[in-house]
């Protein structure tokens, strides 16, 4: 079946909630997408079924989201931008890996992953995880989030570094919070239970900076700073 254009109504401009009417669509479509993901497996839907079940044209879905991943990441132009913002205007790579520990802890309190594993039905988000994992498309859009990542950081140290060290330490920075980020999905592969991978998120994250702050401080020569985030 072929999706018919949408014609735009100005008087829907804007839902009683404030959302516009563009963000109305995006949900629509992201939902559509997200309930065919869940019956078929990501790999398994066309972009063509996914306009529509949301109601819309193939042409509107690939105007708000590009690549068929991005209907599952949408959110990681956002992470990108935060990572950037918590090291904007740090003096050394220390003061960077503090900052960017305190955002991995902030994200453990309230980040997507944190509201989904404190739901009624947690495994709502082991589901998430495992269509991440079973399809190899997802998994790399996962991985390749974290050169952008790595790209964010190193504009924001310090431009007094050398350009090796600047290299490295951005480089380990984003392998960081990368290894923090895809250890839940791990779990799930393991078949950890929800309430496990949410008590285990800190002190994975724990001992990841740890050890950077080792690694870091023997690339470097200098003493690391000691202040960890809980």
């Amino acid at each position: 079946m072929t999706s018919s254009p949408e014609v735009p109504d100005p008087r829907r401009a804007a839902d009683e909630g404030g959302m516009s009417a563009k963000q109305r669509r995006r949900e629509r479509i992201s939902g559509a997408a997200m309930m065919l993901f869940a019956e078929r497996g990501f790999d398994g839907v066309p972009i063509a079924e996914i306009a529509d079940a949301a109601g819309v044209s193939k042409m509107t879905v690939t105007n708000h989201f590009p690549l068929k991943e991005d209907l599952v990441f949408d959110e990681f132009d956002g992470d990108v931008r935060r990572v950037a913002g918590v090291v904007a205007g740090v003096s050394s790579v220390a003061e960077a890996v503090s900052a960017i520990e305190g955002y991995c802890a902030e994200r453990e309190r309230t980040g997507g992953t944190a509201r989904a594993l404190a739901t009624a039905d947690p495994d709502a988000w082991r589901g998430f995880a495992a269509l991440v994992l079973g399809s190899r498309a997802l998994t790399l859009r996962f991985h390749a989030q974290y050169l952008d990542i790595r790209d964010a950081i190193g504009a924001a140290l310090p431009t007094a570094l050398p350009a090796p060290e600047s290299a490295v330490a951005a480089w380990m920075l984003a392998e960081t919070v990368h290894l923090v980020d895809w250890w839940p999905y791990e779990q799930v592969a393991r078949g950890a239970t929800s309430p496990a991978i949410r008590a285990g998120r800190a002190e994975v994250r724990v001992r990841a900076f740890a050890a950077l702050r080792d690694g870091l401080g023997a690339a470097s020569g200098n003493a690391a700073d000691p202040v960890r985030p809980r």
